[in-house]
């Protein structure tokens, strides 16, 4: 029989936040290799793009195994209304994934709303 533990992420540690004041700012933003597509979360009214940082060095490794997962940055805008894909001008054309069944994604997006103003 296989024993199955579920172990939340305990602590999720951002090193640098980046606000755009609109989602045309926001997408316009984004570098992307030709042909990639672009896939942003939402949820909370916050639109987001987190960029993890890889486990596999050893020290992040480590880190993960105590529950503590590091993105190396999040850009994020407000946008109260969920769609499933836009499109701006001079700018990709993105999906858009609501993440707000996940609690560890959805707790992200309030911190980042409650924090707008400070970015």
């Amino acid at each position: 029989m296989v024993e199955i533990i579920y172990r939340p992420i305990q602590q999720l540690i951002i090193l640098e936040c980046m606000k755009y004041k609109s989602l045309s700012e926001l997408l316009q933003s984004l570098v992307l290799a030709p042909g990639q597509p672009a896939v942003l979360f939402w949820a909370e009214d916050v639109l987001f793009l987190p960029t993890p940082l890889s486990p596999s060095m050893e020290f992040f490794a480590e880190e993960l195994t105590k529950g503590r997962v590091y993105w190396m940055s999040v850009s994020f805008t407000l946008m109260p209304e969920y769609r499933d894909k836009v499109l701006v001008e001079k700018g990709p054309e993105v999906s858009i994934i609501n993440v707000s069944s996940s609690p560890t994604l959805r707790e992200v997006a309030k911190w980042l709303k409650e924090n707008y103003d400070k970015f």
